[in-house]
């Protein structure tokens, strides 16, 4: 009748065509929620046995893969912590509410130890990292997040050092 509006899709869901069949709409997925390809997002967990608190920015290549830039700061016992990781991750379902994701990358640790008895160097060292996690969809621009990663951190010694993370937080598109 020429009006233009607004209906809820379960509604829609129950028209009738002039056909007597009802109407199918396709479910909305992933893409259409995150069409802008900019992610940001903060988490907070355990890196080694100490506390962590990331910040990251992803930007999607496409829908299955992405690059993330994330800073942490890691409060341990023994030492403290600042952390830069660059890296790639792939969803393994981006049409799935609950998107499972695996990544790899490499980044810089500067370690900055806690000792009072002794003179002790501060260090920067190389790290390489492996993980996976999920994001969990909650609105059209808003994700729960729940990471883990295996670090290795390389150093001048003979043995390298190695850290488990994880982390959980919330995200979202931009």
């Amino acid at each position: 009748r020429g009006h233009e509006g607004w209906a809820d899709r379960r509604q829609m869901l129950r028209t009738l065509l002039a056909s007597g069949e009802t109407l199918r709409l396709e479910e909305p997925g992933r893409r259409d929620y995150d069409a802008d390809p900019w992610e940001a997002g903060a988490l907070s967990g355990n890196f080694g046995g100490g506390n962590v608190n990331t910040a990251y920015v992803g930007y999607a290549l496409n829908e299955h893969l992405s690059v993330e830039v994330a800073a942490s700061q890691v409060l341990g016992r023994a030492s403290n912590s600042v952390l830069g990781t660059v890296g790639l991750v792939h969803t393994i379902r981006p049409d799935w509410r609950i998107a499972p994701f695996v990544g790899l990358g490499t980044g810089v640790v500067s370690i900055k130890p806690k000792a009072t008895i002794v003179s002790v160097v501060d260090r920067t060292e190389q790290v390489a990292f492996i993980g996976g996690g999920v994001k969990v969809y909650l609105s059209r621009r808003f994700v729960f997040r729940a990471d883990y990663r295996s670090y290795v951190i390389f150093t001048e010694r003979e043995e390298n050092e190695e850290r488990n993370e994880w982390k959980v937080g919330f995200a979202f598109f931009f």
